[in-house]
């Protein structure tokens, strides 16, 4: 009896180690997206300028606010229902490229995610 004790915790070990070993991530790709589109593009308000109430006859922009401080951030342009409606068609045929896509490509594209969101959490909270 006490010879099996040693290959039983052994054999604890080893499947502890290899779930744990499924666990780990594969090596994650990174990926590159161009910023310059919304750093300092103009639409954006100084640091000190806040509660900014646009006119109401700009019905072509929408104005973004900061929820803690209703800091005025800036605006971006309104779409028109055409570009809602092919907006809503893109992401009806995404969904059922997604539902075809395995568990594995999923969560490698999470994990792409989560890296990227990572690395630039700064450039994502300004």
């Amino acid at each position: 009896m006490a010879f099996w004790w040693p290959l039983i915790v052994i054999a604890i070990a080893f499947a502890i180690c290899k779930l744990l070993l499924m666990l780990i991530p594969d090596n994650v790709p990174s990926i590159d997206v161009d910023t310059s589109d919304v750093l300092d593009d103009g639409n954006q308000a100084k640091d000190n300028s806040f509660i900014y109430i646009p006119s109401r006859r700009h019905t072509d922009k929408v104005q973004c606010y900061e929820p803690a401080t209703m800091k005025y951030l800036g605006y971006f342009p309104a779409l028109k229902p055409d570009e809602v409606k092919e907006r809503v068609v893109q992401a009806r045929k995404a969904q059922k490229i997604w539902a075809k896509s395995s568990f594995k490509q999923r969560r490698l594209f999470l994990r792409i995610l989560l890296k990227y969101i990572i690395e630039h959490q700064d450039l994502i909270c300004k």
